[in-house]
């Protein structure tokens, strides 16, 4: 075999590997504030990257993100910075030592509009520099803003957190209503956060599973609970993600069977996206709209 067959033969085996490699994208979403979305947001990322999992989280909580502070570090820059040509991507990526980055995103979107096709097409030339992740996790805002809708839309999985609070139910079945009614996304996922136990998780999903299905006519998955652990507010205060510091409680063990489940989920279900670029033109598309 000459040279030229082994260089040829390289390229159709990257070309193959490229092909092979899928993006996933996973929006985190909430009906209200308060039910501890930013908090799962971040074990769940460092459970996937101590599984070897490359993981960027995009904190879209405009006006409200603390996914950074979360994890101990402080952004001085966020992805508006990149829209207004003051910064390049990877300058404003922040490095946990955990392993999972995290993406600023700033004050919200409505910069896109104000930015020309030329502008458009430069920055999203940007991602390709990172197209070694394996999945992006959206921290969203709560409730059912435009921004947190586009974001919905175009995520592979939607993972809404609620309670066994009334309010709580009530807001998270308005959001999915909210989704299904516009077909924004059919792959939603339900975490119950602060159960008291198993039976108490099943029950709470087992009420929205049932006012979805009887009101809207369509069908929820369960991903899992996470237990209710005093210990997460001191975790918050040291900046530090829970499952880092306690690996062996029922907390951690909780955050892993929902790893778990969404890894398998997403090898039944093909993404999307091949990389970071060709999700970040779908998105520049969407907000378009």
């Amino acid at each position: 075999m000459d040279q030229a067959q082994r260089l040829r033969q390289l390229v159709e085996r990257k070309k193959q590997e490229l092909q092979q490699k899928r993006f996933k994208v996973i929006t985190v979403s909430s009906g209200k504030g308060g039910v501890g979305k930013t908090s799962f947001v971040v074990n769940f990322a460092t459970a996937l990257s101590k599984r070897g999992l490359k993981v960027c989280v995009l904190d879209a909580d405009f006006g409200m993100a603390n996914v950074d502070i979360m994890f101990g570090c402080m952004s001085k820059f966020s992805i508006i910075d990149v829209l207004e040509g003051n910064k390049s991507i990877d300058e404003i990526i922040l490095k946990t030592i955990d392993g999972v980055e995290i993406m600023p995103g700033g004050s919200g979107l409505s910069k896109i509009y104000t930015i020309d096709e030329d502008k458009k097409n430069q920055i999203i030339s940007q991602f390709d520099k990172l197209n070694d992740y394996d999945i992006l996790i959206i921290d969203t805002g709560a409730g059912a803003s435009e921004n947190v809708l586009k974001f919905i839309e175009i995520a592979d999985e939607v993972i809404v957190i609620t309670n066994s609070e009334p309010t709580a139910l009530t807001d998270a079945y308005s959001l999915i209503k909210i989704i299904y009614l516009n077909n924004l996304n059919s792959n939603i996922n339900i975490v119950v956060n602060r159960a008291k136990n198993n039976q108490d998780a099943e029950e709470t999903f087992n009420k929205i599973c049932y006012t979805v299905k009887t009101f809207i006519g369509k069908n929820i998955k369960y991903l899992g609970y996470i237990v209710e652990d005093i210990k997460i507010g001191q975790a918050i205060k040291k900046q530090t993600p829970y499952v880092l510091e306690h690996p062996n409680t029922e907390f951690t063990l909780c955050i892993n069977k929902i790893v778990a489940k969404i890894m398998g989920i997403e090898e039944n279900n093909k993404s999307k996206y091949t990389s970071f670029r060709d999700y970040i033109t779908k998105l520049f598309k969407a907000v378009g709209k």
